[in-house]
């Protein structure tokens, strides 16, 4: 199954995304959006599934990068 899942971010300047991938996106899950960590927040299906496709909305809130994410001086 392909997930295309539309990441939104409100009230952010982040445009937010649509990406495909492999696994279905969860409620508390932390991603990576460009220079931007969020963690999701809702999950709703835009559509039922069609095929190999499902189509998802998520929502998201911007947190910090997680301890384990690496910056360089």
């Amino acid at each position: 199954m392909i997930y295309k899942v539309s990441y939104v971010i409100p009230n952010h300047a982040y445009p937010g995304a649509i990406i495909n991938q492999t696994t279905m996106p969860y409620v508390g899950e932390k991603v990576r959006l460009g220079d931007l960590w969020c963690e999701i927040v809702e999950t709703k299906d835009l559509l039922p599934p069609h095929g190999d496709f499902a189509y998802i909305h998520v929502t998201c809130r911007p947190i910090p990068a997680p301890e384990t994410e690496t910056t360089s001086s």
